[in-house]
């Protein structure tokens, strides 16, 4: 004689969906099926768990989302106080703009100022230009000390050769 699996009713299912919900996580209505089928022995009806599950998932979803007011003049003075607090971020956001192109200005005065001074000094140009000869002067000379550098060694390694290890 074969048992006949034990009736789920709507209350074990949705009483079982909300347990795993307040678990945490996602439920699937696979996994509600199978939380029916171990506690009950049998899973009950697919159009009937997957209908309550959708029921409690929606259910759920509503109540994290945040209630809006209904109320058509509790938006309208949230709008206000919004556009105000924009106002007043754009007026902040411009003065700031301001104050940094004012400084950027002024340092860019100041050291134009610095460079015509430096510029204006008796003979800048000639010692600049005195530096810059001193500077190829003395990159030619390194040059070519380097050269006579390179030749002694080679010179050094060709009288260390030693033809008796032929």
């Amino acid at each position: 004689m074969m048992t006949r699996p034990l009736l789920v009713l709507d209350h074990h299912i949705r009483d079982n969906c909300r347990e795993l919900l307040a678990a945490g996580g996602r439920v699937s209505g696979r996994a509600l099926r199978r939380a029916l089928r171990e506690r009950y022995g049998s899973a009950g009806k697919n159009d009937r768990v997957f209908q309550v599950w959708r029921e409690e998932t929606a259910r759920k979803s509503e109540a994290i989302r945040p209630q809006l007011p209904t109320d058509i003049a509790e938006l309208r003075r949230r709008l206000i106080v919004a556009e105000e607090a924009a106002k007043e971020n754009l007026a902040r956001a411009e003065r700031a703009e301001l104050r940094e192109q004012a400084h950027q200005d002024r340092w860019a005065m100041e050291v134009d100022r610095l460079r015509q001074e430096v510029r204006a000094q008796p003979r800048y140009a000639a010692e600049i230009r005195a530096l810059q000869e001193r500077v190829l002067r003395l990159t030619v000379e390194l040059h070519a000390e380097r050269q006579v550098i390179s030749e002694k060694q080679v010179v050094g390694r060709e009288g260390t050769y030693d033809e008796s290890s032929r």
